[in-house]
């Protein structure tokens, strides 16, 4: 079985768990959380690994295929180059 690890600085926001949203739904609040960091531009896609999009998919209220979050979601894009840890990068919005 594959395992990951996900750095999340503790200045990023992570949504209380709330009885709407079950609390399987961890590594995508991780995930939404590193994308939406305060002072970071805006996330354009998240790519994660294969296995890492499994997981996703397979939590409880899990993933609309392809999106991520609410309510329009980040785009997912499956990558298996990336290196298995973290196994996700956050591409984001270029500056203008």
């Amino acid at each position: 079985m594959a395992t990951a690890t996900l750095a999340v600085r503790s200045t990023a926001p992570v949504a209380p768990l709330s009885p709407i949203r079950p609390a399987g739904d961890l590594l995508g609040r991780h995930l939404l959380a590193v994308a939406w960091e305060p002072g970071a531009a805006p996330p354009r896609e998240i790519r994660v690994r294969p296995e890492l999009l499994e997981r996703l998919a397979a939590q409880p209220g899990g993933t609309i295929p392809g999106l991520l979050g609410d309510p329009a979601g980040v785009p997912l894009v499956a990558d298996p180059a990336l290196p298995r840890s973290p196994g996700f990068e956050v591409r984001r919005v270029p500056p203008r």
